[in-house]
């Protein structure tokens, strides 16, 4: 395992810690789970993007219920 520093002013060190604390995680919980969720949301945003560039040049197709039940054989 690695060890990463983290530069933090006064105001940014007592605004985590304390949300850290209110939450009950240690603070470097805290940061790896808001980095990945940052980089889940950018790959969301990154898919959303695509899917409507898709749909503007129709390159998208949408099936009903019926369709997808009859089309799987259900």
């Amino acid at each position: 395992m690695s060890t990463v520093t983290v530069r933090l002013n006064e105001e940014e060190e007592k605004i985590y810690y304390k949300y850290a604390q209110f939450n009950n995680i240690a603070l470097s919980t805290l940061m790896k789970e808001a980095l990945m969720e940052k980089i889940e949301n950018e790959i969301d945003l990154k898919s959303v993007l695509e899917y409507e560039k898709r749909l503007v040049n129709n390159e998208v197709e949408l099936y009903t219920l019926e369709e997808t039940k009859k089309l799987l054989d259900l």
